[in-house]
């Protein structure tokens, strides 16, 4: 209680004031209300005996008081200040009056406000817009009807260099930061809002200080005065980012036509539609078939059809591309005059953004001379050899046990081994140790057909250069007599870039292009086996939902280049805070997410371990590092959902987890928070 004023003593000099009087003791950075009279208890709808301003007002309302509070202690005088209020629909306007009151070792704040009546001036309503925008992420300007720029928001103002001394006696347009293009549009703009016309969502470009165009989405407000308008308001919404993107977006796609005529040039390509409709064929076709376009465009990939393969293969061929996987392998074709070829197919599916599949695409190379070359290989050694000496392909002949008869020079040429070194070393000893298993099963099967052939992917050693991807065909031929083999010849080509190709591919899939670490569809790849060891070794899992506190600030202090550097930073502090089982995936922005494993199912013990895991994260961020001589050392807010406490579906832990995450931002930042039982369902 206090020792300035009892209750008595406060009611009797202000119970009857119209009014709000409030009398408050500061509490360490806050203030407690102490005393109120009714009409204050009316101003702000409640009885705030005992709270203090951060509980009863909203946070943009509080943190305008307590700058006012904390100046009238400081200065120890009476200090008067306005503010803005936005409730039921109506703007209200405050003019409040602070006295400082010492006693002995205790501060206090009497306030008296008064509601003051909101006068329909251009000034008192752009006070307001202003009071609105001015500390959002949307900037503002206002113009005059002379087209004078009269202010812009301070942020703005610094980014375009629009000092006073720039603006004075000039017109917007007189300004080096208006766009040549973007002046007659601004120009226009405003005249038809100066007209009281509402006018949304117009692009604007602006002239940075730095000589850096910067895009805007503009919406223009007129302001009135005794039904007269004396100025506009624009609120601005940068969306440079959004335009860069979509030209990164343009340079892409050129890049991927590009991608499309250099594979035109060297093979047969054709786009179908889902039930296999060809839509579009590139000229190789053409060429190689016999067929006009508008014999192709419009009928189905069936014309092709040589009747050579059973239906079976192609029910297998269309499962395989309608499950969204890349078929390949080789198919026997007829072209328009009845010629058979045969094609090494590969057929990719094409899916949109949503991940369904919209079309497919054929590539074909022709194989029919290599078909034509392992039939004749039983018959003309001499030929065999004429041809094999100049291919690039890899050809051997093996004994039934493995041991090479014949190599082509393409593997001294390729591996760096001589000939002689060849002759008789079993070929498993050319491959990898993944490679080994697969060829043993060619020549370790219990029966064979004559002239077998089947497709086979193998490794192989390089004396020199590191190893080498080859895909090829091997046939098993038999003794005719005993029906035992007496030989096995495989032609094979190098896939080398292929297969790094599609590594990359499958690694650029699952990874974040900035930090390079899992995405989301990683997430859903890797939780179901995460899932299954917790199940087995009887433990629980954590979803840590983290969120970057102030984040942004890097990018608009330091800029985009220094904010990816950032966030890799981040990511790798993250990585190295947390376990090898641990699975650390970047959301997008400054949103990451830890699946965080091995917990105990035991509710307090599981608790020390995730106090233990947020203790490292925090320590390790706050080591911090360095970017361009700037140190940062950042914090974050962490929601943490459980498995399978809370859920065993992983969407409904990541919604949790979010849930979680945004109690704890309102509580407050640099803190985690666990998901409680009034969010689960």
């Amino acid at each position: 209680m206090s020792s300035v004023f009892s209750v008595e003593q406060f009611e009797l000099l202000f119970g009857k004031s119209h009014d709000a009087v409030f009398f408050m003791e500061k509490v360490n950075d806050d203030y407690r209300y102490i005393h109120v009279n009714e009409v204050a208890k009316k101003l702000i709808n409640m009885e705030p005996t005992g709270k203090f301003v951060g509980q009863v007002v909203s946070p943009h309302i509080a943190k305008n008081i307590l700058q006012n509070y904390n100046l009238t202690l400081q200065n120890c005088e009476q200090v008067d200040f306005e503010d803005y209020t936005y409730a039921e629909m109506e703007v209200r306007k405050q003019r409040t009056s602070t006295i400082p009151i010492i006693d002995e070792d205790k501060q206090y704040i009497l306030a008296i406000t008064k509601e003051v009546h909101l006068s329909r001036d251009m000034e008192d309503k752009y006070l307001f817009m202003r009071s609105v925008f001015f500390k959002s992420f949307l900037s503002t300007i206002l113009i005059s009807n002379e087209m004078f720029l009269i202010e812009a928001d301070p942020k703005f103002a610094d980014d375009f260099n629009l000092r006073p001394e720039i603006m004075k006696d000039k017109t917007i347009f007189d300004i080096p930061f208006v766009d040549e293009k973007t002046a007659p549009l601004l120009r226009e703009y405003l005249q038809l809002a100066q007209k009281g016309e509402n006018i949304t969502s117009k692009m604007l470009h602006f002239i940075d200080k730095n000589g850096q165009i910067r895009h805007y989405s503009a919406t223009f407000s007129s302001l009135t005065s005794n039904d007269e308008i004396f100025a506009v308001f624009i609120i601005l919404q940068e969306i440079t980012s959004f335009i860069k993107q979509g030209q990164a977006l343009k340079t892409a796609s050129h890049g991927l036509e590009t991608f499309k005529n250099a594979i035109s040039s060297v093979a047969d390509v054709l786009f179908t539609s889902i039930d296999g409709t060809i839509l579009d064929v590139n000229e190789r076709v053409l060429k190689n078939t016999g067929y006009q376009r508008d014999e192709l465009i419009g009928h189905n990939h069936r014309i092709f059809n040589s009747g050579h393969h059973e239906p079976e293969f192609f029910v297998k061929l269309w499962d395989t591309i309608k499950n969204g996987n890349i078929w390949r392998g080789e198919v026997c074709n007829r072209k328009k005059n009845g010629d058979i070829y045969w094609m090494d197919m590969t057929i990719i599916p094409l899916k949109n953004m949503q991940g369904e599949i919209e079309q497919f695409l054929s590539i074909h190379y022709n194989i029919s001379s290599e078909k034509r070359l392992m039939s004749e290989l039983y018959k003309i050694e001499q030929t065999f050899r004429a041809i094999t000496e100049n291919t690039n392909d890899f050809i051997v002949i093996t004994n039934q046990s493995g041991k090479i008869k014949y190599a082509s020079p393409s593997y001294t040429r390729k591996l760096g081994y001589r000939s002689d070194e060849l002759i008789g070393l079993p070929y498993e000893s050319l491959l990898t140790s993944d490679s080994i298993d697969t060829w043993r099963n060619v020549i370790e099967q219990p029966q064979h057909s004559a002239i077998q052939e089947q497709k086979i992917e193998l490794q192989l050693r390089s004396k020199f250069n590191g190893d080498i991807w080859t895909e090829g065909n091997y046939t098993i031929s038999l003794e005719l007599m005993e029906q035992e083999v007496a030989e096995i010849v495989m032609v094979s080509r190098e896939i080398t870039e292929r297969k790094e190709l599609e590594t990359r591919l499958t690694y650029l899939a699952y990874h974040d292009s900035l930090t390079q670490l899992g995405n989301r569809r990683k997430l859903y790849k890797e939780f179901p086996i995460i899932e299954e060891r917790a199940k087995i070794s009887q433990s629980s899992i954590a979803i840590f939902y983290l969120d970057g506190d102030n984040f942004k600030r890097v990018n608009d202090q330091y800029g985009h280049d220094v904010g990816d550097e950032f966030l890799k930073c981040f990511g790798q502090s993250i990585v190295g805070s947390v376990r090898h089982d641990d699975l650390v995936i970047r959301l997008g922005g400054d949103e990451f997410l830890i699946v965080v494993t091995g917990l105990s199912l035991e509710e307090f013990e599981r608790m020390e371990q995730i106090q233990h895991i947020i203790d490292r994260i925090k320590t390790q961020l706050a080591i911090g590092w360095e970017i361009n001589n700037i140190h940062f050392s950042p914090t974050i807010t962490i929601g943490i959902s459980i498995f399978p406490d809370h859920s065993s579906s992983l969407d409904e832990l990541i919604d949790l987890a979010d849930q979680a995450l945004y109690e704890a931002k309102q509580k407050s930042r640099n803190s985690f928070r666990l998901c409680q039982e009034s969010q689960l369902k």
